[in-house]
C-alpha cells in the first residue's frame, strides 16, 4: 500500500510477473481510488503454486506480507485488518511523506512515529518485521524518489516474506522496461538493508555529503562503492 503517483501498482505488477517467471499462479486487484490526487493506493497480491479459484483480494487476517511504502496508508485501521499476529510479516517504510492538509497547515504534525510502529506490530509477527527509512536511502543513492518503492521490494525479499527468486523479480524489472537500471540497484540495496543495516546507512551518509557538492547525481566515487559494497555482500 501507498499513496498515488508512486507506482504502487507498477510494483505489483513487477511482482506478479515475476512470480509467473517462476512457475507460480497469480491473482490479484488494484483498489487505487483518488490515486491521481496522491491519496491511497493498495494493491492485493495472492502466489500460488496451483491455480488459484478464491477471490483475488486478500481477506481480513490472511496477509502473509504487509508491504508498505506510506506509513499513514500502512496503519490505516482497514488495511491493518489484513494482517494476522502469527502469519503476517511487515516491510514498511518509515519515511515520513506529508500530508495535504499537513503542506496547508503547519500546525497538523505527524503522528508519533513509535506508536504507528507499534499499531503494525500489535497485528504482524513483530520480531522479523522491517522498518526502513526508504525515502532517505533513495533520495542519497539515486537522486530519486521513485526508488524507494523497489528498495522495500527487495527488502521484502530478504526478509523471506516473498515466494519468489530474486533473479526472476530481477528479470520481471528489465520487462517492465522503466528506469531499469535504477530499479535493479534499487532492489538489491533494499536486500542490502536487511543484511547489513549499519553498512547501508554508513554507505547513504557518505553519499548524502557527497550529494551536496554534486545534487544532481551520485558522484562516480559513490557509484562506484554502491557496487563494490553490493558485490562484497550479496548473491545475485
Amino acid at each position: 500500500m501507498g499513496i498515488g503517483g508512486a507506482g504502487v501498482v507498477t510494483v505489483n505488477r513487477v511482482r506478479g510477473t515475476a512470480a509467473v517467471l517462476g512457475g507460480k499462479h497469480v491473482r490479484g486487484v488494484d483498489q487505487t481510488g483518488l490515486s491521481q490526487k496522491g491519496g491511497p493506493v493498495v494493491s492485493d497480491l495472492k502466489v500460488a503454486s496451483e491455480p488459484i479459484e478464491r477471490a483475488n483480494k486478500v481477506s481480513a487476517g490472511a496477509a502473509d506480507l504487509y508491504l508498505g511504502f506510506d506509513l499513514l496508508v500502512a496503519t490505516d485501521p482497514s488495511n491493518l485488518d489484513k494482517a494476522e499476529s502469527g502469519r503476517t510479516i511487515a516491510v514498511v517504510s518509515t519515511s515520513q511523506i506529508p500530508t495535504g492538509q499537513m503542506v496547508v497547515d503547519p500546525g497538523v504534525h505527524f503522528p508519533e512515529l513509535s506508536s504507528m510502529l507499534m499499531s503494525i506490530d500489535r497485528v504482524t509477527r513483530k520480531d522479523p518485521n522491517v522498518y526502513l527509512d526508504a525515502q532517505a536511502i533513495a533520495e542519497a543513492l539515486f537522486g530519486d524518489h521513485m526508488a524507494v518503492n523497489p528498495i522495500m521490494l527487495g527488502a521484502a525479499y530478504q526478509a523471506g516474506a516473498l515466494p519468489i527468486s530474486a533473479a526472476a523479480i530481477e528479470r520481471a524489472i528489465r520487462i517492465n522496461g522503466v528506469s531499469v537500471d535504477m530499479n535493479v540497484l534499487a532492489f538489491r540495496w533494499g536486500r542490502m538493508a536487511v543484511v547489513d543495516r549499519k553498512q547501508v546507512e554508513a554507505v547513504v551518509a557518505q553519499a548524502s555529503a557527497q550529494a551536496v557538492e554534486a545534487p544532481s547525481a551520485l558522484s562516480a566515487e559513490a557509484r562506484a562503492l554502491v557496487d563494490r559494497e553490493l558485490g562484497e555482500v550479496l548473491v545475485v
